[in-house]
């Protein structure tokens, strides 16, 4: 058994990225979108569009403008000097690929949306502007950066906004004041750390701006420390016997000195906890820090720097023979302390 499509006289032809938006797409999302396919030709003018949909559709012209402006964000449809066509080729996925240079070179700079988008407006509960559908589909008509922009970002997120999250890069720029490329970057670091959700990135955004992070330069150093600290703290949790309690200000701030600023892998970090715990018998971060402290001081990058100076101690103190390491190490931390 097998099953035959009845094509008759007329086919209506539809991209493969449909597919992949069906899950996004509303009921009239769908119906516009055939609505439109039907028309004789693939490259239409937008105005035709939306008369043709009014005639064949019980909706809006406003309800059938922002299901194109979904279909447009999709990838499915595309704007030209000549109308709106369909796109033939398959959406790229999240990760697969950069955005092209041209895209790339059109995404916004910092300055409003909108002539009225500094004044007073309703906010949401994340505290960004709130955007009628006529508003959002108006920018993304008259924006092509803005436009480009949401397609980079859905690309990098792997999803099709909604209304809604459009309405949130809207608000990021706006309220905010900071550009596409500012969005683009804190958006690809949330999926690197598997925060795919925009509710989580306008958190961030927020959270990064009181801290007065406001460019991509800072922002890009400020994501280096987070994602680095993401990957160190759960070894030095570890290390330091520091189970499920939150860390203290002081833990965090000497840890992220550590791998941010000192920049020590996990062998010497290691090492310095081997020293604290046959010194002091117990984990301790601040007594580690004290040693770490003095070996960044010494200029002893490695754990290789860490046995030479050793050596070297030893030799002096010694003429060669054996002694108690724990000298070396206690002589260092009584100078840092100036007790020498």
């Amino acid at each position: 058994m097998k099953l035959d499509f009845l094509y008759g006289n007329h086919v209506i032809l539809l991209p493969e990225a449909v597919i992949g938006c069906l899950e996004k797409a509303t009921k009239k999302d769908i119906k516009v979108l055939l609505a439109l396919a039907s028309m004789p030709l693939s490259r239409v003018d937008l105005s035709a569009s939306v008369s043709h949909a009014v005639g064949s559709l019980s909706m809006t012209e406003q309800e059938i403008e922002a299901s194109i402006a979904f279909w447009r964000g999709a990838g499915v449809l595309d704007v030209t000097e000549d109308g709106y066509r369909c796109v033939d080729t398959v959406q790229t996925r999240a990760g697969e690929g950069a955005m092209p240079p041209a895209a790339a070179a059109t995404l916004p700079k910092k300055g409003p949306l909108l002539p009225e988008s500094r004044k007073a407006r309703p906010v949401s509960d994340r505290g960004l502007p709130v955007y009628s559908s006529d508003e959002l589909a108006n920018i993304l008509e008259t924006r092509a950066d803005f436009s480009a922009l949401v397609d980079a970002c859905q690309q990098t997120l792997g999803k099709i906004f909604n209304t809604a999250e459009v309405g949130i890069i809207a608000g990021l720029i706006d309220h905010l004041g900071i550009d596409g490329e500012y969005v683009l970057l804190l958006i690809s670091h949330c999926v690197r750390m598997d925060k795919k959700s925009l509710r989580y990135v306008a958190k961030t955004a927020l959270s990064l701006y009181d801290e007065d992070i406001t460019d991509a330069e800072a922002l890009e150093e400020r994501l280096r420390r987070i994602e680095e600290m993401a990957s160190a703290t759960g070894k030095l949790r570890s290390m330091f016997g520091i189970s499920s309690r939150a860390l203290t200000a002081k833990e965090k701030a000497m840890f992220e000195k550590w791998v941010c600023t000192m920049k020590y892998d996990d062998a010497v970090l290691r090492r310095a906890y081997e020293v604290t715990v046959d010194a002091t018998g117990k984990a301790s971060v601040s007594y580690a820090n004290t040693v770490l402290e003095r070996w960044h001081a010494e200029g002893y990058r490695t754990v290789e720097d860490v046995d030479k100076a050793l050596a070297e101690y030893r030799r002096k103190k010694t003429g060669g023979s054996s002694f108690d390491a724990d000298d070396f190490f206690e002589a260092a931390l009584k100078h840092t302390y100036g007790e020498q």
